[in-house]
C-alpha cells in the first residue's frame, strides 16, 4: 500500500477516537492527501484527525495555505449538508400535504450514525413513496413546474431546490442481475416494517438497512469502485445497530443470498484499517481475499476511466466487467454470463442508464 493510502486511514482512525496514537509520517504530500481524502469521502474526517494531532501536540508539518485550504473544502461539505437536509425536509412536507409518505434511504439517514453528522459528504436525496411514486412525479411536475427524468431503470429523477432527488419505485435494479428480484421482494416486505418518523420524513428499520446497506455497497464495489465514506456507512450502522440485528439468522441469510463473503471482508476492513471494534461484527473469517479487497478500495486496480467519446466508452465497459469478474463472485451468487446477459438486456431497454 502507498504511503498517502496508509497515511489515509491512520488519519480517519485518530480522526473518528478509533487510535489512541497517530503516526504520522515524514515528508507527507498534503495535497495529494487531501485530494485522496476528498475522493474517498472523507476529507472532513481526515481534518479531525489533522486537528486533534495539533491539540495532542503531534506534529505535522502542513503548510498554512495546505490547511486554509483544507478547512475550506471542509466548510463547503458543512455547507452543503445543511442545504441538503434543508431541501430533503422540504420535499417531504411538500409530500406529506398531498398524503405521501416519504421514506429516506441512505444518505441523511445514515449520516446521524456519525459522531459529526456533517462530516458525511452529501449526495443525491433517495427517496421511496410506497407505491405513489407516479402521482408524486405528476405532483412535482404539475404543482411545482419541475421536469422529472425517467429514462433511468428503478427511479426518477429530479431536482429539487438545486439537490438532486431519485425517487426510487424499486430498491434495486431489478433488471441487471437476477438475484436483485429476490432480494427486491423482501426489501419491499421490509420497508413496511417498523420504520421510523423523522418529522414528516421516515427513516427505514434497522432490519431493512442491514439487507439494503450492504446490497448497495456490494453494487458500487463490483461495478465500479466502493469508497472509505460508504464502508464508514456500513461501520457505523453496525456500531450504531448491531444489538438490534439477529445475527444467527441474519448471517444465514447473507449465506443464503451469496452475500456472506463480502460482508466477510467488509467487516474486516472495519476492524483492521478503520479501528473499529471487532466485537461488533459476528462470524467473521479471512478465506485469503481480504489483501486484494483492501487494495481494491484503497487504490483500485482498474483506472482506465470513461472519458466521454463513444469508442473508448465501448472499450472501457467490457474490459471493467471482465477485470471485476472476481468482484462479482464475491458479491452475488449470479454467474458472470448471467450478469453479463441481464447487464446488456439492461441497457438495451434503457440505454441512458446503467447502474447496478
Amino acid at each position: 500500500m502507498e504511503k498517502k493510502q496508509q497515511c489515509l486511514t491512520e488519519f480517519v482512525r485518530y480522526g473518528l477516537g478509533k487510535s489512541r496514537i497517530c503516526r504520522v509520517p515524514r515528508n507527507v504530500d498534503w495535497h495529494e492527501l487531501m485530494a485522496l481524502a476528498e475522493k474517498q469521502g472523507v476529507a472532513a474526517i481526515v481534518l479531525d484527525g489533522i486537528n486533534r494531532c495539533y491539540e495532542n501536540g503531534i506534529s505535522v508539518d502542513m503548510d498554512f495555505q495546505t490547511k486554509m485550504d483544507w478547512i475550506g473544502l471542509v466548510h463547503q461539505i458543512e455547507i452543503r449538508y445543511g442545504q441538503n437536509e434543508k431541501a430533503m425536509r422540504q420535499l417531504a412536507a411538500f409530500y406529506y400535504q398531498h398524503g405521501i409518505r416519504m421514506m429516506v434511504l441512505k444518505g441523511w439517514g445514515l449520516s446521524l450514525n456519525y459522531p459529526i453528522p456533517n462530516h458525511r459528504p452529501s449526495g443525491d436525496i433517495d427517496i421511496y413513496l410506497f407505491g405513489e411514486q407516479e402521482r408524486a412525479d405528476k405532483l412535482i411536475h404539475d404543482e411545482l413546474g419541475i421536469e422529472v427524468d425517467n429514462s433511468h431503470h428503478h427511479h426518477t429523477v429530479f431536482c429539487f431546490h438545486g439537490e438532486s432527488v431519485e425517487n426510487h419505485y424499486d430498491f434495486l435494479n431489478v433488471h441487471v442481475r437476477k438475484s436483485n428480484l429476490q432480494m427486491e421482494k423482501m426489501l419491499k416486505i421490509l420497508a413496511n416494517k417498523n420504520y421510523t418518523e423523522e418529522g414528516d420524513a421516515i427513516l427505514p428499520s434497522v432490519e431493512f438497512n442491514a439487507v439494503h446497506l450492504l446490497r448497495h455497497c456490494a453494487a458500487h464495489f463490483a461495478s465500479v469502485k466502493m469508497t472509505v465514506r460508504q464502508v464508514l456507512d456500513w461501520a457505523f450502522f453496525i456500531e450504531k445497530h448491531g444489538m438490534e440485528i439477529e445475527w444467527e439468522k441474519y448471517i444465514a441469510y447473507l449465506k443464503e443470498v451469496g452475500m456472506y463473503r463480502f460482508y466477510n471482508v467488509l467487516g474486516l476492513f472495519c476492524i483492521r484499517e478503520l479501528g473499529f471494534d471487532a466485537a461488533l461484527f459476528h462470524g467473521l473469517y479471512d478465506d485469503g481475499l481480504y489483501g486484494r479487497f483492501r487494495a481494491e478500495i484503497l487504490s483500485p486496480e482498474f483506472k482506465d476511466k470513461e472519458n466521454g467519446k463513444l469508442l473508448h466508452s465501448l472499450s472501457v465497459k467490457p474490459r471493467r466487467w471482465w477485470h471485476n469478474r472476481w468482484k462479482n463472485r464475491l458479491c452475488y451468487p449470479d454467474s458472470p454470463w448471467s450478469e453479463f446477459a441481464y447487464g446488456l438486456w439492461a441497457k438495451i431497454l434503457k440505454p441512458s442508464h446503467f447502474i447496478q
